[in-house]
């Protein structure tokens, strides 16, 4: 893609991640912040529908590690001492 600026042309380059880069990068990242990868978790309002999330002691490195790699959309839920970060957008597929 290409941009047109006042200063000239600005060629971006766009990543596409499919889903099973996406479960990659989330398990890296579950490792990286001493958590555990979750799959099939419903969270608020979801209605039933699953996803993936990743349990773990603080959700802010989490989301921070995954918005740097691209995964945005986060959302987390305390589960007593844990808390669970989640992506609705990443829906679960078995």
């Amino acid at each position: 893609d290409r941009i047109a600026s006042s200063c000239g042309t600005v060629t971006l380059q766009v990543r596409t991640m499919n889903l099973e880069n996406k479960i990659d990068t989330l398990n890296e990242i579950a490792d990286i912040v001493g958590g555990e990868m979750y799959e099939r978790y419903s969270g608020r309002g979801m209605y039933g529908a699953q996803c993936y999330g990743i349990v773990c002691d603080d959700p802010v490195p989490c989301i921070e590690h995954a918005a740097e790699n691209g995964i945005k959309g986060a959302v987390y839920d305390q589960m007593g001492l844990q808390y669970i970060v989640y992506w609705p957008n990443i829906p679960y597929q078995s």
